[in-house]
């Protein structure tokens, strides 16, 4: 401190805890400006200008806007604080609800790696599984020649209505291909991608659809999904065993295009058939 009773700002900093380029940005911004200024270009501070920064600090510290502490300070009555506060409170209140939704989507998310070096083991052979029902939006294929690129395409299309939903695809994404037409010259007639809606909420504009819960033949496999002769064998395997199919064949992608690599350059995949009662 000087002969003065001034404040060097480096002095001011440390009283604080904060930077001398925090002063400079409280100055720019009107929220504290020093006393006086030197030739040299030194900035010093008065005593009684502590009580003012240190709420600017202690505001700044719960998140508050420089410019609502700058409001404030205009106003700095009981009657501001409480404003200043609850609107705070609420951004706060906001952001944990936001960070919970995207710590709910992560968990769903991970489950789909937990297990993924067992369910490729189990590569090409059937077995029966309870699954939950489970909603979906379904984008029909735009053609019965499917490739690459036009399933990125349609993938997208569904993938765009839970965006706008303001969700992600946590559960994951796949396709639905018909009972009926699996075993036509058709195979892909009424197939479509679909993405998993990790809420049950209204999603304005798209096509969603219910896959019921129960019983399903079950068989992991890597091909794309307008490959049908996989879901061909699930069902050959499903009359062998006298199982009637109730349902679509539902094929969930588990690895897609980023995990391909010189072993694999096809989708990692669950296909599963409701069983009929």
């Amino acid at each position: 401190m000087g002969e003065d009773g001034l404040v060097k700002i480096s002095e001011m900093a440390a009283l604080h805890g904060i930077s001398r380029q925090a002063l400079i940005l409280y100055d720019k911004n009107d929220l504290l400006k020093p006393v006086r200024i030197a030739e040299n270009g030194y900035r010093y501070y008065s005593l009684s200008q502590i009580p003012r920064l240190r709420m600017i600090c202690l505001l700044k510290s719960m998140g508050v806007p420089l410019s609502q502490v700058a409001s404030f300070l205009d106003s700095p009555t009981t009657e501001m604080m409480n404003e200043v506060l609850a609107r705070r409170t609420a951004e706060i209140d906001a952001e944990i609800e936001r960070l919970r939704t995207q710590q709910a989507d992560i968990a769903q998310y991970s489950e789909n790696f937990e297990h993924i070096d067992t369910f490729e083991r189990a590569i090409d052979i059937p077995s029966i599984e309870w699954l939950p029902e489970r909603k979906v939006i379904f984008s029909p294929y735009p053609t019965n020649e499917m490739d690459h690129k036009t399933l990125h395409l349609a993938l997208m299309d569904a993938w765009g209505s839970l965006i706008d939903a303001g969700m992600v695809p946590s559960l994951g994404f796949g396709s639905m291909l018909r009972i009926d037409a699996i075993d036509g010259d058709e195979p892909l007639t009424g197939a479509g991608s679909i993405v998993f809606l990790p809420r049950d909420v209204p999603i304005e504009g798209a096509e969603v659809r219910t896959i019921p819960a129960g019983e399903y033949a079950v068989m992991y496999k890597r091909a794309m999904p307008y490959d049908v002769e996989p879901a061909r064998r699930l069902l050959a395997w499903m009359r062998e065993h006298d199982l009637k199919p109730a349902h679509h064949v539902i094929d969930r992608c588990l690895l897609d295009a980023t995990f391909y690599d010189d072993r694999s350059t096809a989708d990692f995949c669950r296909l599963a058939i409701r069983i009929a009662n």
